[in-house]
Order: structure tokens, then sequence, then C-alpha cells
């Protein structure tokens, strides 16, 4: 993969995730509930990001910013192992 292929795949897939990540923050403040939920969905984005303190802007911006960032990570794992498993093929 060429390396202007790889920021545009990046892009695109960072802005995949973070477009999910808004969807799922919002989806927070729609859906309410019970205070078990709450708490649980408070906890998975704990769990999930680094720096979260808490349903508020500066979770909310770290969250985005490293949803993205995973798109990148996501695109240089997926190059990785194409070309490990293309050279494995290739040597067989």
């Amino acid at each position: 993969m060429n390396n202007q292929r790889f920021w545009k795949l990046g892009t695109r897939i960072g802005l995949f995730f973070a477009i999910l990540f808004v969807v799922c923050f919002v989806w927070f403040f729609v859906r309410g509930g019970s205070p078990e939920i709450e708490q649980l969905h408070d906890n998975l984005f704990a769990l999930s990001f680094f720096g979260w303190s808490g349903m508020n802007a500066v979770s909310f911006l770290l969250g985005l910013i490293q949803t993205f960032i995973w798109g990148y990570v996501v695109v240089a794992l997926w190059n990785l192992s194409e070309s490990f498993f293309k050279g494995t093929i290739n040597n067989n």
C-alpha cells in the first residue's frame, strides 16, 4: 500500500470510528434509563479510552481523538497482516 493510500484510508476509517463514537456518546443522553445502565455505559467508556473522566466535554474530545487515531492503527495492522500473508503464501 502506498503512502498516500494509507493516509486516505486511515482518515476515512478514523472518521467512521469518530462518527460511531459521537453516536454512542449522544446515545447515553438520549437513552437515559436506569442508573445501572448509565453507569455501565460510563464504565465501558472508561475501559476503552485513556483519560476518561465521565460524560463531559474533555472526555468527549479525548475519546473523539482516540477513535480517529484508531482508524490509522487499524489500517496499519491490516497493511502489516496483508504483507505478512502475501509473503507466506508466495513462499509456499
